[in-house]
């Protein structure tokens, strides 16, 4: 059957001389086709220091040559004055031109002032903001103000003689009073709320210096988290809003502050202290109404300067790999965020291209920038990923990876995990960081995989045990140290419920600690819908030596060839079991090795290129998931489509077509 999604269109007109439109129209994407589905973006472009080298041109080249069109977040202050200047905007179109999606951050001004005004101005902060984006095109997506739980972005009151605390209800008035005045000027923009700090409070009454003046300021009475939920219950009460800003940090810039899993107490909650403050915002922030929103993470860097010497700490400095688990970290999210109906992270923005104030990447004075090229190496080998936003099922790629280990005394050396090494490599047959390191071992345990996805397990033959003399690195020695076993006559026993992939294959690793006999494991897969299916690996009593050889054989006993995985391809249950047992040895005692079990989404949507016409026949050629069929149907409305043929992928495609038709439209479905 057609699958809504997975399709591409060609149109065409039949003439002597052909003329061609090649257009994709991937259904339920066109809403969103104004915005990037890359979620790789930059902050850039202070529109207060404009001409002092903020302008992260090199950056958003570094993501287009990698992926496509990236993301940037600009920021502007426009006050209250509406006659200063009256004329006030910013051209945005070439950015936009180049597919690049523009978020602008519109603060009323800075310390002391507040990124949002006083109560009695906001009506005029909201007719400022409309005449700004009245003269700013190129830009749709549009935040009112920053981190207002912080005290530094708190306006000054005279009156009060203080920072008055900004309260979520009188922030929700603000947002209001400015979402309405844009909505009047332009119905399909989109206006985000400010997004909150990261780590910020409670916190006491205090006093902030700006030069020689003193300004008071309130106490902060909730954590962060705490801020963006009230904060947003109180927007929702008076109005829809149409999307959700948040900021991300990390507590350090190397790979393994993105894995951090400590917390820190916070009012009555313990909340990551890291990176996984990505997911406090999502599960305490964000009032369960308001989860279908989209997510904008406007700003995001390790918390420290990128390029050392922060005063809270001078040993901070970027490291190689960050950027890539980072955008790592975040697709996986997302995978898994789509099939269980979560928020969708649309971009993250790295804080910041060019910074006064020390968070820069780039140096803007010409002085030394030691990190500076790493940084912008590893964008390049993330935006290679080519990570979007997921939108359709059709889009769940990211494979799911079980890693079966020694036992628990043990684990460190066979826990799988790229930070551990100082070259930062993902495992497997197909490459992937986000392995699920099984250490419970035993009978009947079940773990969740992420994303409504589960896996259970038994293994008879007495859990796990080491494979000697092999390197601990954290990545494909590690993946292959540790195994489920089996006796002479067991079996090892593993079944994964709950997927979501159209389409997928399924490797199993296996390489057991037989010393000098040569052993074959039969793996067999079944399930409902499944054709069972046994393929045999022989382990010819060699370790593992870091490569991955595949044996792809039906063939039972001593004549199985050697390797240390198989394949199963192209299916498609949501659910399977596959059992591992020792099928043949030569010193008469068999085995069946299960070190790991990996899932690989195979991408189904097609693609018709090369169009042409000659002979009375349509020609083009169909790229899809290989060996897969798809449905080509023709329209000339695009309104009722008819089935004019089924055909493999890949492969040429001859359709009939009369020179005297005057249009028609083809597309290829996904079976």
């Amino acid at each position: 059957m057609g699958y809504k999604g997975t399709q591409n269109m060609l149109h065409c007109r039949a003439f002597p001389v052909l003329l061609l439109l090649f257009a994709l129209m991937l259904a339920g994407r066109r809403a969103q086709a104004a915005q990037s589905p890359y979620i790789y973006g930059i902050f850039g472009y202070d529109l207060q220091i404009l001409g002092s080298n903020d302008d992260p041109s090199e950056y958003l080249s570094h993501i287009s040559a990698g992926a496509g069109p990236g993301w940037v977040t600009a920021t502007v202050l426009v006050g209250t004055n509406v006659n200063n200047p009256p004329n006030f905007g910013i051209d945005f179109t070439p950015l936009a031109n180049q597919g690049v999606t523009v978020i602008c951050r519109i603060n009323n001004g800075y310390f002391p002032n507040g990124t949002i005004p006083l109560p009695g101005d906001y009506d005029n902060f909201a007719s400022r903001c409309t005449n700004f984006i009245a003269h700013s095109p190129g830009c749709s997506i549009w935040t009112i103000g920053n981190e207002l739980n912080i005290s530094g972005e708190w306006p000054y009151d005279p009156a009060q003689g203080k920072c008055a605390y900004v309260t979520p209800a009188s922030y929700a008035t603000c947002f209001r009073k400015v979402y309405n005045a844009i909505k009047a000027l332009h119905p399909g923009d989109k206006v985000l709320p400010a997004a909150p700090a990261c780590y910020s409070g409670p916190f006491p009454a205090g006093t902030n210096t700006y030069g020689p003046n003193l300004y008071p300021y309130d106490a902060m009475p909730v954590n962060w988290v705490q801020y963006l939920n009230q904060t947003l219950v109180a927007i929702a009460n008076t109005g829809p809003l149409d999307g959700i800003a948040l900021h991300l940090a990390s507590r350090g810039y190397a790979c393994d502050n993105i894995r951090d899993t400590s917390t820190i107490p916070a009012n009555g909650q313990n909340l990551s202290s890291s990176f996984l403050v990505y997911k406090d915002w999502v599960n305490y922030g964000i009032p369960a109404g308001l989860r279908t929103n989209g997510l904008y993470a406007t700003e995001c860097n390790g918390y420290y300067y990128w390029q050392g010497n922060d005063p809270r700490d001078f040993s901070q400095h970027y490291y190689a790999g960050w950027m890539q688990e980072v955008y790592s970290e975040i697709n996986r999210y997302n995978q898994c965020a789509f099939a269980t109906n979560g928020p969708i992270y649309r971009c993250v923005n790295m804080y910041r291209w060019y910074d006064p104030n020390n968070f820069n990447i780039v140096d803007g004075l010409g002085e030394s920038d030691p990190y500076y090229s790493q940084i912008l190496a590893d964008l390049d080998e993330a935006a290679a990923s080519k990570y979007t936003w997921p939108t359709n099922n059709d889009m769940l790629l990211a494979p799911i990876g079980l890693n079966f280990l020694d036992p628990p005394s043990n684990t460190a050396n066979d826990s799988v995990n790229p930070c551990n090494s100082g070259a930062y490599t993902y495992p497997g047959v197909v490459p992937q960081d986000d392995w699920v390191n099984l250490t419970q071992g035993g009978t009947g345990t079940s773990v969740d995989c992420g994303g409504g996805v589960t896996a259970t397990w038994t293994s008879t033959g007495g859990g796990t045990h080491t494979i000697t003399s092999q390197l601990i690195d954290g990545g494909n020695f590690s993946l292959m140290r540790g195994y489920l076993d089996t006796g002479d006559t067991s079996m090892n026993s593993v079944t994964i419920s709950g997927l979501k992939f159209l389409l997928y294959d399924i490797i199993t690793y296996t390489d057991g600690d037989n010393g000098t006999a040569n052993r074959v494991t039969k793996f067999t897969l079944s399930g409902t819908g499944i054709t069972t299916i046994s393929k045999y690996v022989q382990d010819a009593g060699v370790n593992f030596s870091g490569t991955f050889v595949e044996a792809d054989s039906t063939t039972p006993g001593s004549g199985a060839p050697a390797g240390n995985y198989c394949r199963f391809h192209n299916l498609r249950a949501s659910s399977f079991n596959i059992t591992s047992k020792g099928d043949y040895a030569s010193d008469g005692h068999p085995r069946g090795p299960f070190n790991a079990l990996q899932i690989v989404p195979i991408d189904v949507r097609p693609n018709l290129l090369n169009p042409s016409y000659g002979g009375g026949q349509f020609h083009c050629f169909l790229t899809g998931a290989t060996n897969i069929n798809y449905t080509i149907q023709a329209s000339t409305n695009f309104v009722n489509w008819t089935s004019v043929s089924t055909n493999p992928a890949p492969g040429q495609l001859n359709l009939p077509l009369s020179p005297n038709t005057p249009y028609r439209y083809y597309r290829a479905l996904f079976q």
